[in-house]
């Protein structure tokens, strides 16, 4: 819906929003970064990133660096390391202010308790607490000074964590009930509610501007437009800029009229520092952005740490898997997910793979394979294929099993997945050994339940002409299915698939078998040369 609005030149001219706070004496820089997805040296890089920083510096004593979330994972450096490699890198930068983003909880909440705890500056977030006594696990804002002026700002992350991470990490032992909740109602109310108490709370401490630091999105991915940045702007009033994450967009200077009809800022530099993210108070009390697209050099320091944190894996990751004499695709040139809204050949790949691999187990054989469009994290070029480019792929490390599931079940979990379309849902489902069609024209009949999890379907659905191996699907029948324990048993991105009976369990994990796969074909087949798969998904629109 905001995907038209959002698509502005990097060099928007500024018209800046005018808080009524105290003007600082001398520029407020804020230099941020969001969705680096273990991006280290990607486009402009941690030691691009940090030389820009230090250049402001020069400008100013009043500089402060900011992380929006989602930088532990997405790569083999944030894969190795559960991320560990990242908060050091980061703690070197010496960023001041964290808001997580819903893959820091990727590694179990005992790693994402292991992040805040080891990462300097700390997290901030207003609406993650726990269900039992409804207090926050994390402040909800932190409060710096900029000689006699003040700025708040305030952590938020997007309820969508639970169902975007693995839901069980949020539950009890007999993963039965939840634990943690981002207070993420439907009417995004309760995460109104949060963000304007904290705004509340520092202004009443004498702040003089507000700086929310989100990880929400600015366009609804799939969930509802309750969650997302513009919607709680609109909504709430006293805030001066979101700095946003997420969705990965590149958004210069969004402006969005508040409940008190002012304007607010929001503001995302996209995905693995393609730009970097500038929020300026200057001395009259404006408040503007901008992305900057480039560094003039690299900070030798930074760069240092990150080639000694290389030099612990790099030997291993180099390793031959195969070749392909085309690229494999899961997202786009600017970081969009290709395969949440469409066939690609990736997932053919992967999908096929897993059944190969299935074929190989002491059950024999699967009759499907299902993989979710939002564990392909980035995509194989033309070339060498090496195994850091497999795990970079699959950097979760999912172990894969095989369940017995009712023709019903499968019906059911296809039309959850598809319930987005045309738009874009980490839990569209890819398959081997199975064909369907969406037709999107059908409003959705799925239900979900308060985490977004598949609580029913009502109505005519929009999955149509399923097949298994070319014949019509049978809802009496049990198919053995391949996929991972996260898609089956862990709830991800909201699948519950009822009735699921494990018949072998985790015999390997996804990069495992993506590059045993690999290995075998030693070329990857002509077959996959099309990008848009093989019309194994169909989506009428």
């Amino acid at each position: 819906m905001l995907r038209k609005i959002l698509t502005v030149a990097l060099l928007l001219a500024l018209s800046a929003v005018t808080s009524e706070g105290a003007a600082p004496d001398k520029d407020i820089i804020i230099v941020y970064t969001n969705d680096v997805h273990c991006g280290v040296e990607d486009n402009i890089g941690y030691a691009g990133f940090v030389f820009y920083r230090n250049e402001m510096r020069k400008l100013t004593p009043y500089v402060t660096t900011v992380d929006a979330g989602d930088f532990s994972q997405g790569a083999t450096i944030g894969m190795l390391s559960q991320g560990r490699y990242i908060v050091e890198i980061m703690n070197a930068i010496g960023y001041d202010v964290a808001a997580p983003g819903n893959h820091e909880f990727d590694y179990t909440m005992g790693m994402f308790e292991n992040f805040n705890k080891n990462l300097s500056c700390g997290f901030i977030a207003c609406n993650i607490r726990t269900v039992s006594d409804d207090k926050l696990i994390l402040p909800a804002y932190k409060i710096l000074s900029y000689g006699d002026v003040k700025v708040a700002y305030i952590g938020v992350t997007t309820p969508d964590t639970i169902a975007k991470s693995t839901p069980t990490y949020f539950m009890d032992e007999a993963r039965q009930n939840y634990i943690y909740t981002f207070d993420g109602d439907m009417t995004g109310e309760k995460l109104i509610a949060d963000i304007q108490k904290a705004v509340d709370e520092v202004r009443a401490k004498g702040v003089d501007y507000v700086i929310v630091v989100g990880h929400l999105g600015e366009y609804d991915d799939a969930l509802t437009e309750a969650w997302t940045s513009p919607f709680i702007a609109a909504r709430t009033h006293g805030i001066d800029a979101f700095i946003d994450g997420h969705s990965h967009e590149v958004t210069p200077e969004l402006k969005i009229k508040n409940a008190e009809g002012k304007d607010v800022i929001i503001t995302q530099s996209g995905t693995k520092l393609r730009h970097i993210g500038l929020v300026t108070i200057e001395t009259d009390g404006k408040v503007s952005s901008k992305l900057i697209d480039s560094s003039n050099g690299k900070d030798e320091g930074i760069d240092i740490v990150i080639q000694n944190i290389k030099g612990r894996f790099e030997e291993t990751i180099k390793s031959h898997q195969g070749y392909t004499s085309f690229d494999l695709v899961a997202v786009d040139d600017e970081g969009k997910w290709l395969a949440r809204d469409a066939e690609t050949n990736l997932c053919n790949l992967l999908a096929d793979a897993y059944l190969e691999a299935a074929s190989m187990t002491k059950t024999g054989s699967a009759d499907i394979s299902f993989i979710h469009a939002g564990g392909l994290r980035t995509n194989i070029k033309a070339g060498e294929i090496a195994f850091n480019d497999v795990i970079s792929v699959l950097p979760y490390g999912n172990t894969v099993c095989i369940a017995e599931v009712s023709g019903q079940t499968i019906l059911d979990e296809l039309e959850f997945g598809a319930r987005t379309a045309p738009g874009k849902n980490a839990g569209l489902l890819h398959a081997a050994g199975l064909t369907y069609t969406i037709d999107s024209r059908i409003p959705t009949p799925v239900k979900v339940d308060k985490n977004n999890m598949l609580e029913s379907i009502e109505g005519e659905r929009r999955v149509k002409d399923v097949k298994v191996k070319g014949e019509a699907i049978a809802p009496e029948k049990i198919y053995n299915v391949v996929s991972t324990n996260y898609v089956f048993f862990e709830k991800g991105n909201g699948h519950v698939f009822s009735g699921a009976k494990l018949i072998e369990a985790d015999f390997a994990t996804d990069a495992e078998i993506l590059g045993c796969y690999i290995r075998k074909l030693e070329i990857i087949p002509e077959a996959y040369g099309n990008t848009k798969g093989q019309g194994r998904l169909k989506i009428i629109k």
